[in-house]
């Protein structure tokens, strides 16, 4: 995330709460279907050096795809564990790793995060 992504969502959203900021580091895997999306999932969570702090399921049915302009995910912040993110003294360290359907990947355009930006905007998010 950029620093003024960052800087505008702890005025915006976090009140200033730099603990709240959790995807200052973030990557997205494409998978070609949601079974592949699922296998890659159920992977990255049954790993032992791999701490899942919150979940965003933006495919579920139940999730308001308006909210981000029709693109949807599912969000996993996490922290890294092991003996080598201890040593580095990062395992305190929240990232974003963003698990994203083939589909919505080739959607993914500058003008579409551009509209999302706008509806993220108007929300004051």
């Amino acid at each position: 995330k950029k620093h003024e992504r960052c800087m505008e969502k702890l005025l915006r959203s976090y009140k200033n709460d730099v603990s709240r900021l959790l995807d200052i580091a973030r990557c997205c895997i494409v998978f070609d279907s949601l079974q592949h999306l699922l296998l890659g999932f159920k992977a990255m969570a049954s790993d032992p050096e791999i701490v899942i702090e919150r979940i965003k399921n933006r495919l579920s049915t139940g999730y308001n795809a308006s909210e981000t302009a029709g693109y949807r995910n599912v969000s996993v912040n996490l922290r890294l564990v092991g003996t080598q993110a201890q040593a580095l003294g990062c395992e305190l360290h929240v990232c974003e790793v963003q698990f994203l359907l083939l589909d919505f990947a080739q959607l993914k355009t500058f003008s579409c995060h551009q509209r999302y930006v706008k509806a993220r905007n108007s929300k004051g998010s």
